[in-house]
């Protein structure tokens, strides 16, 4: 009887470790990993009629493009295969159009058996004419309120149309993984800003802080990092670029670049020098003297020489250590005004913290402001100091005596 038993409770053991009876197999699962939002101008800004009387602009209607990953052993396999490697694709994408976001995502029911699940989705890129006619809240609605999509998707805007950027990968490579993957690299190049997502978004667009988003463009067969869009805090909406160099520039100017490469020339023989950024560090203080605000920022770094295209008869020495040194300041203290120039004289809009310190040193003053602030700053002045510390001269016969 004890064996018979103990033959039952196996039983009813092993039919319990048969597997998940309500799951799906991946092969029948459209795994989504990345999405491209562009305007559809052909049918934006239309006026349709309101039942109750008058009219009203039918919202604008939006090209949503989703990329999917093909399952290791699905038809992908067969695919690979059966074609070159220099022209087989890990991924496809599919493109609605419709003025809602899900609406979109529902219509590719329509077209596809498998079942499509936000669960992996890594990247968000936003078209720059749908990013400037739109508040990027209304935008992100859908992807903030889907309880299938994390709030790590990272978002990025994009010169240009958005879906480009998924179309273009190298041989064997994902766009979406290879966009979210360049952000390891922010310790070797200025010219990739602190990843932004769903999660640290919110905040800025509810507080009406003005930020900045990874700007992203399709070049030959690849995409590439290129500045930065510039949202404003008060509408949420686009209102420029940095380039790379003014990206740079607020890089240095905020102290959030993790490392990276500081270049310039000599002017007296145009010889090349080399600076490679180890650490640096920025300070705003902002000054209040009779009812006029300024600022006041202190950059510094540590760093070491990668290249000085100088005679190798000559060698480093405290004078020559200390001109260089000055060089490489001059050149950060050019990108940084140069900046800071774009966002008070062009873009009217701060986001580079100057209201946050302001705020924080001086949280009278700032209450008088506030609602008014990206004026404001257009008109007020700012110093710098640039104190930069070549602590390594690199292996090399130059070395200082």
């Amino acid at each position: 009887m004890k064996k018979w038993r103990l033959w039952i409770v196996l039983s009813v053991l092993c039919s319990l470790l048969s597997g998940c009876w309500s799951s799906t197999p991946i092969e029948e699962l459209n795994m989504q990993i990345g999405v491209a939002l562009d305007s559809a101008e052909e049918s934006g800004g239309e006026e349709v009629a309101n039942p109750e009387g008058g009219h009203h602009k039918k919202p604008e209607k939006i090209i949503s493009t989703y990329q999917f990953t093909i399952p290791q052993g699905s038809g992908g396999a067969v695919m690979k295969s059966s074609a070159s490697s220099s022209s087989f694709k890990n991924y496809y994408n599919m493109s609605e159009t419709s003025d809602s976001i899900f609406e979109a995502m529902r219509q590719l029911s329509l077209r596809t058996r498998r079942t499509p699940i936000g669960h992996h989705l890594k990247v968000i890129v936003i078209s720059e004419k749908l990013a400037r006619s739109n508040n990027l809240t209304k935008i992100i609605d859908f992807f903030t309120r889907d309880n299938d999509i994390r709030p790590s998707v990272m978002l990025f805007v994009s010169k240009g149309m958005a879906k480009d950027v998924l179309e273009n990968a190298l041989p064997g490579q994902t766009p979406a993984f290879v966009l979210e993957g360049i952000f390891n690299n922010r310790d070797r190049n200025m010219g990739i800003w602190e990843p932004v997502s769903l999660a640290k978004v919110v905040g800025p667009l509810q507080g009406k802080k003005s930020f900045l988003l990874q700007n992203v463009i399709p070049i030959d067969q690849e995409t590439k990092l290129s500045g930065a869009g510039v949202f404003n805090g008060g509408t949420g909406k686009l209102v420029g670029f940095l380039d790379e160099s003014e990206l740079e520039g607020m890089a240095w100017l905020t102290g959030k670049g993790l490392g990276g490469v500081l270049k310039t020339y000599n002017p007296e023989n145009n010889d090349l020098l080399t600076y490679e950024v180890k650490s640096m560090h920025s300070k705003i203080k902002a000054n209040v003297n009779n009812g006029q605000i300024s600022f006041n920022v202190k950059i510094k770094s540590t760093g070491r020489y990668a290249e000085v295209f100088a005679e190798k008869s000559k060698k480093l020495h405290d004078g020559i250590v200390k001109k260089d040194k000055a060089l490489l300041q001059k050149r950060v203290l050019e990108m940084v005004q140069t900046t800071v120039t774009k966002m008070q004289k062009e873009l009217h809009t701060e986001a580079a913290g100057f209201g946050t310190s302001l705020h924080n040193q001086h949280p009278a003053v700032w209450r008088s402001v506030k609602d008014n602030w990206d004026e404001t700053f257009s008109k007020i002045p700012i110093t710098y100091e640039v104190n930069l510390n070549i602590e390594e001269y690199g292996a090399s016969d130059t070395t200082a005596e």
